[in-house]
C-alpha cells in the first residue's frame, strides 16, 4: 500500500529536521541510522540530494542505486519503493520539494516533438551539485548560526539553473512539466486500488475519464499503456518486499496482485534478469 508522501516525512527516521512555509514542510534533511521501507505516492516533485550512504529506489521494473554525493529527481504522481539497507554509517538525504509553478515557468529551448516519459531519474552529479547539498547540510546542521536561511523559491531556481545547464537536465525539467499534468488524486486512488486493479474499464472509473482519455493521458506521459503501468507498478512492488520482507515467494507473489505464479515468474524475469528467488540473495553493487 503506497503512503501518501506529504510534509516530507517518512518513518523511522533516527533525526529529522524541516524548513516549514506555515504547517507544509518544503525541505527536511533525513537521518536513519538503521534498515527503513518506504512505500510512498509523491504529490509534489522532490529533489533528493544523498548525504551518507546508500539507498535503493524501485520505479517499475527500474532500480535506483543511489549513494552518497547522488542527485535524483522524483517526478510530481510517482509510486515508489524505497529501501534504506542497514549500513555501518548510517543514511543521511536531504529532499526539497520543487514548486509546481517554478517548474513550469522554468524556460527551456524549443524542441517540437521531443518528449521524455515521466519517471524518476537520476542526474549527473556535477561540482555545483556538491556545492548546494553541501551548503544545504550547512544550513540544516548549524542552522543557529545562519541569520536567514534561503527561501523555497530561492533554493528551486538554483536547483532549476543547474538542470537547465545540460541537455539532461533540460530533459528531466520538461519531464517535470508534462508530470504537473497529472491528476494527483488520480494517482493516489490508483496507488491505493493497484492490487485490485483488473481491467481497463475499472481502471478508467477509478481515474475518473473514459478509456480513450486513459489510454492517451498515459501514452503521453508514461509513454505506455495502462494495464501496462499497472502490472510494472505490481513488479515494482514485488521486488521491493522480496527485498525487504521474509514472506514466502508465492505470498509476495499475490500481496502484489499477482494470481498465477507462473506469469508472476515469466514477467519477473522479463523485468529484472533474474528469477525471484535469486532476486531475493541477489548482492546489488554500487
Amino acid at each position: 500500500m503506497y503512503t501518501l508522501y506529504e510534509n516530507l516525512r517518512f518513518t523511522g527516521h533516527d533525526r529529522m529536521d524541516t524548513w516549514q512555509q506555515g504547517s507544509h514542510s518544503w525541505a527536511a534533511y533525513s537521518v536513519y541510522k538503521q534498515k527503513a521501507h518506504h512505500e510512498v505516492y509523491t504529490p509534489h516533485a522532490i529533489l533528493n540530494l544523498i548525504v551518507r550512504g546508500q539507498k535503493r529506489m524501485y520505479d517499475g521494473r527500474v532500480v535506483h542505486q543511489l549513494q552518497a554525493g547522488d542527485v535524483f529527481i522524483i517526478p510530481a504522481g510517482s509510486l515508489l519503493c524505497s529501501e534504506i539497507p542497514g549500513q555501518l554509517h548510517g543514511y543521511e538525504s536531504i529532499n526539497i520539494e520543487l514548486p509546481e509553478d517554478m517548474i513550469n515557468c522554468y524556460p527551456l529551448p524549443q524542441m517540437p516533438g521531443l518528449t521524455t516519459p515521466v519517471s524518476a531519474t537520476q542526474l549527473m552529479a556535477t561540482t555545483e551539485w556538491h556545492r548546494l547539498k553541501n551548503d544545504l547540510l550547512q544550513q540544516f546542521t548549524v542552522a543557529e548560526t545562519i541569520p536567514v536561511r534561503p527561501s523555497q523559491s530561492q533554493i528551486a531556481i538554483r536547483a532549476l539553473s543547474l538542470m537547465g545547464q545540460t541537455v539532461q537536465g533540460q530533459s528531466v525539467i520538461r519531464m517535470l512539466q508534462a508530470a504537473t499534468a497529472v491528476q494527483p488524486a488520480t494517482m493516489h486512488t490508483l496507488g491505493r486500488e493497484l492490487l485490485q486493479m483488473g481491467e481497463l474499464d475499472e481502471m478508467a472509473r477509478y481515474a475518473c475519464m473514459s478509456k480513450a482519455t486513459l489510454k492517451r493521458r498515459f501514452r503521453q506521459v508514461y509513454d505506455v499503456a495502462p494495464m501496462n503501468w499497472i502490472w510494472e507498478k505490481r513488479l515494482e512492488q514485488a521486488a521491493f518486499l522480496l527485498r525487504t520482507q521474509t514472506d514466502s515467494i508465492g505470498d509476495i507473489a499475490y500481496r502484489s496482485g499477482f494470481e498465477n505464479i507462473s506469469h508472476f515468474y515469466r514477467l519477473f524475469r522479463n523485468a529484472f534478469g533474474m528469477t525471484p528467488t535469486v532476486w531475493r540473495k541477489h548482492s546489488f553493487t554500487i
